[in-house]
């Protein structure tokens, strides 16, 4: 039977999920990239984690997680590249540059409802960026990229900019369960995944 993984995550705006899907769609068709088309159009906010609890337990828990926030501005500084293994739209920071208190408060709050829940055998949490490290992007290729090709996909996707709208609201959070045969291994070539629920920030004031 395969284990179960789940993931919390921000669903971009209908206009940023087509670009990004565009994208995938792209890379797929030019490079053969796959991997990244995976996945739904998402900004992680607490990633893959196994969990001896049951899903009903982990959606409850969740609720905790957007009680009183509300919609907040995310802001795309376009295409950047991590190490020579992905590339992404980095989401993190302002106009000015300066950290995305809001999307930062997210991911806090995310983690001390979540991380009571996380099995103390998960192999993806302790390599995650957490806490202070949290770079929140939208992934545009992953994983298999040929390292012999990553200047020339980086430069392809570059290319492309502006990918999306410059500002997109976070609105919507999204818990997904995933499946995979092997969680140690290449797992995204069997990754399966359902949406579990969802949930809807609280408009701003005007």
């Amino acid at each position: 039977m395969a284990e179960v993984r789940y993931g919390y995550y921000l669903r971009p705006s209908p206009q940023m999920c087509d670009a990004q899907v565009r994208v995938h769609m792209l890379l797929e068709r030019q490079f053969g990239l796959r991997v990244a088309g995976r996945f739904m159009p998402h900004a992680t906010i607490k990633g893959f984690f196994a969990s001896e609890a049951d899903v009903d337990h982990i959606r409850e828990c969740a609720n905790a997680i957007v009680d009183g926030l509300t919609t907040f501005p995310v802001y795309s500084q376009g295409v950047v590249g991590f190490g020579n293994l992905g590339i992404a739209l980095s989401i993190m920071r302002m106009p000015d540059l300066s950290r995305n208190d809001k999307l930062q408060n997210l991911h806090d709050r995310s983690l001390d409802v979540l991380m009571p829940l996380v099995s103390s055998s998960c192999n993806f949490t302790p390599n995650e960026w957490l806490g202070e490290r949290f770079e929140a992007h939208l992934t545009l290729a992953m994983a298999d990229i040929p390292a012999t090709l990553f200047e020339e996909v980086l430069q392809f996707v570059q290319s492309l900019e502006p990918v999306g709208p410059e500002m997109f609201l976070a609105e919507w959070l999204h818990l997904y369960a995933f499946e995979s045969d092997d969680w140690h291994g290449d797992w995204w070539d069997t990754l399966r995944w359902k949406l579990v629920d969802s949930w809807k920030l609280l408009s701003a004031p005007d």
